[in-house]
């Protein structure tokens, strides 16, 4: 007779860093989703992708294609696309050819999606103040190791 021998590490799983990980960004994304739905008809990926958009243009990117938006914020370019897709149809952004490559198209935001990011700003600092609140003076400390994370693995 076989014994059941366990897959995991640990029996554990609070010390396992993957699915922690997994756990607490789904906290922190539905911290978002609560902010957003309560006053904007926008998830919390259409926040990232639409504040990463504002963030390339106003550091200087000159084109903010959908594979620049891959690279930025790590999410994948189908989900980029159609997040860029929802973003149009709702107001908040407008693509047009790339000037470089014909095949690409570049996502500039429009008076309305800029208005909506002023407002949203405001929302989403207060949920993530209170939702890493909990690590009070660790806060550098934390984002040090998160860059390493992303550093090691890009």
């Amino acid at each position: 007779m076989k014994k059941n021998i366990s897959l995991f590490i640990t029996d554990n799983l609070d010390e396992d860093s993957g699915f922690l990980m997994l756990r607490v960004s789904k906290l922190w994304e539905e911290a978002h989703e609560r902010a957003l739905k309560k006053h904007y008809d926008i998830s919390h990926l259409q926040y990232a992708v639409l504040a990463s958009v504002h963030w390339l243009i106003l550091h200087g990117q000159k084109e903010v294609t959908q594979i620049v938006l891959s690279q930025h914020t790590k999410i994948n370019p189908m989900a980029i696309s159609l997040t860029l897709k929802d973003l149009e149809y709702k107001g908040y952004v407008c693509r047009k050819t790339s000037a470089a490559d014909a095949r690409a198209k570049c996502t500039f935001i429009t008076d309305k999606g800029q208005e909506l990011m002023q407002s949203v700003f405001v929302k989403i600092f207060a949920a993530d103040e209170k939702f890493f609140n909990v690590l009070g003076g660790k806060r550098q400390k934390f984002n040090s190791h998160m860059l390493k994370l992303l550093q090691a693995n890009e």
